[in-house]
């Protein structure tokens, strides 16, 4: 269960779009018609997190309960200790799943008599009350376990990565949704009482204490880190990598010209598209916690499938090989990526007007002739507009846009330059309608630079380890906690870590008129932390949803109308999916299936409010 899945819930915030027609677990948060009883078989209990979390919870119990019990031979007490101690952490990491999602969650802090009455099943605790548990958990884990790992055990529980959870469970603990602005204030437990805490589920009133005791966890969090030694990517180590796969810099329009500053641009967009795919066997040192996910896999998979454009390559045999183009950034996704001097295009004076955003980059130039039975060639660039020039490096490592090249070594061994304006090659087309986004975008992110399909159609690329924690976070973390404790100097010191890094200029007290720090905090996590997991929870603590994803927000480029001409394409159009927000969304509902009744027949339990 993890949200890298292009079909995971948390896919459903304002970064990107799917197929209408894909009619996915995702979309069904995103248009506010989930329900208790939703279930798709595309998604199922993989996605839902509450059912496999809980049955994990089951599992490591019976572990625990039996390490003591059997005595296993060669297992020293040492060993014991060790396992009990990822034990925990996996009780932490299981229950906190379900806890960001579900909010206030049963606890399940020992093994479960199949045999007990449903009187006896645990009903929702406390929010505060499930937060402390499971930092008591970290805690108890990061007293025993190593702060990293030898490589053939990489992804096992750290000290590190207990200490780095925990300080995001205590970020999201003083965050507004929870630290008293609850949408539904008198929401509460029926007969179940949480110790302390009586029927209460919510804390309705606001403890500035929550960010005092989230800023101790992330200074503790960034310190254990760096001592653990990671540290963020960077272009050293990126060029490295390249140069074993034998990647060039990429095309950056405006950046044609030799110059040693155009030369460390294009090297910075390589080392984000590196950052995100990187190994740690490539001495990629900010993965503190990384997985392999199971739509993942060596040259395939559905995670790569899902981003790819269409039509990537022609084969010998004249079909075409690619993919689905169905994680397609939206053009507020591409509006708030920053120009290259490290703002919004909207208040940066020195970027285009908002009315030329979607005229010419290369002004002058006009259309290249459709291809027709091969791929568009690289005079395409010349349909690049004004609004995807002039940006910074994370936005052309990880969006593709019109006009621009996807890859070097793609098209067999050549790179592919993209038309989502020609029916024949990138663009919509009638013959498989189901497989495009059309917001005139893809979502690069994930996409190993080094990845080629030959002339028979098959495909070579690494599949990443998706980083569920890496250092810049821990920074962004820290700038958050800081800001809503009103320390503005050190909230823009930890930004300035992020943005050096992104090439982009220092953000200086000066900057806070247009925005204040706390929009500086959360735009910068929506830039670096861009289709990771995280945005579908900051909206929802941040209290914000109801402004950021009602009906009307999403918009694209035209990218669903049949071959285009330039402003045709090149016109905003609001997205044809039925978005809206319902308060109710703030939480996932609990599932009620069939199959699931006993959940139901739990008199503990209180559904979600709204559902």
């Amino acid at each position: 269960v993890h949200p890298f899945e292009f079909k995971a819930f948390e896919q459903s915030a304002d970064e990107l779009i799917s197929p209408k027609m894909w009619d996915d677990y995702q979309q069904q948060v995103a248009w506010g018609t989930i329900s208790p009883s939703y279930y798709n078989s595309w998604g199922g209990d993989d996605m839902n997190i509450w059912t496999p979390s809980y049955n994990w919870l089951g599992y490591v119990h019976h572990f625990l309960s039996l390490i003591d019990e059997l005595q296993p031979t060669g297992v020293t007490e040492d060993d014991k200790a060790q396992y009990k101690a990822e034990c925990y952490f996996l009780e932490a990491y299981y229950h906190f799943r379900v806890l960001q999602a579900f909010g206030p969650c049963p606890l399940i802090t020992e093994k479960v008599d199949p045999n007990i009455t449903n009187d006896q099943i645990p009903g929702r605790s406390h929010f505060d009350y499930c937060v402390d548990y499971i930092v008591g958990k970290l805690d108890d884990a990061a007293n025993v376990l190593p702060a990293t790992r030898a490589t053939e055990d990489l992804g096992r529980a750290t000290s590190t990565i207990c200490k780095c959870l925990k300080a995001r469970v205590l970020l999201y603990a003083a965050s507004p949704l929870w630290n008293g602005s609850f949408f539904k204030p008198d929401w509460q437990n029926e007969n179940y009482e949480t110790p302390d805490y009586g029927k209460e589920l919510v804390s309705n009133s606001y403890d500035r204490e929550k960010w005092n005791r989230a800023l101790t966890a992330c200074q503790e969090a960034l310190t254990a880190a760096k001592a653990a030694g990671h540290d963020l990517f960077d272009i050293d180590t990126a060029n490295k990598k390249a140069e074993r796969d034998g990647v060039e810099l990429p095309f950056i329009p405006g950046k044609e010209e030799d110059t040693p500053e155009n030369e460390e641009f294009k090297e910075r967009v390589r080392m984000f598209q590196y950052l995100i795919t990187a190994n740690e066997g490539d001495n990629n040192k900010e993965i503190i916690w990384g997985q392999r996910i199971d739509s993942d896999v060596n040259n395939g998979g559905e995670a790569t499938d899902s981003r790819l454009p269409n039509r990537v390559v022609k084969k010998s045999d004249g079909s075409w090989a690619g993919g689905w183009a169905g994680l397609a950034p939206t053009l507020y996704a591409v509006q708030h990526f920053y120009t290259e001097n490290g703002e919004l295009p909207e208040q940066d004076s020195d970027f285009y007007p908002k009315s030329e955003w979607y005229t010419r980059f290369y002004e002058g130039t006009s259309s290249p002739e459709l291809a027709t039975n091969g791929l568009d060639s690289e005079d395409v660039k010349n349909d690049i507009i004004k609004l995807n020039a002039k940006r910074e490096a994370r936005f052309y490592a990880w969006i593709a846009f019109d006009g621009c090249e996807y890859a070097k070594k793609i098209n067999n061994g050549n790179p592919l330059w993209l038309n989502f304006k020609n029916t024949n090659t990138n663009g919509w087309r009638s013959s498989d309608s189901r497989n495009i986004a059309g917001t005139g975008y893809l979502s690069k992110k994930f996409i190993d630079p080094n990845i080629r399909f030959s002339a028979s159609g098959t495909r070579s690329h690494t599949p990443s380890r998706r980083p569920f924690i890496r250092m810049a976070e821990l920074y962004l973390n820290l700038a958050e906690c800081y800001a809503a404790l009103d320390d503005t100097p050190n909230a823009i010191e930890n930004l300035n870590v992020i943005r050096k890094r992104a090439g982009v200029r220092d953000l200086e007290t000066a900057d806070l008129t247009d925005m204040n720090i706390t929009e500086w905090v959360r735009n910068e996590r929506f830039i670096e932390l861009y289709e990771e997991g995280h945005r579908y929870y900051d909206l929802r603590r941040w209290a914000i949803a109801p402004q950021m994803l009602k009906a009307g927000l999403r918009y694209g480029l035209n990218g669903l109308a049949l071959n285009p001409n330039f402003e045709e394409f090149n016109t905003p159009t609001q997205i044809d999916q039925p978005f809206k927000w319902d308060d109710r969304l703030y939480l996932l509902p609990v599932w009620s299936r069939s199959d699931m009744d006993e959940l139901y027949s739990n008199p503990q339990m209180v559904q979600a409010p709204g559902y």
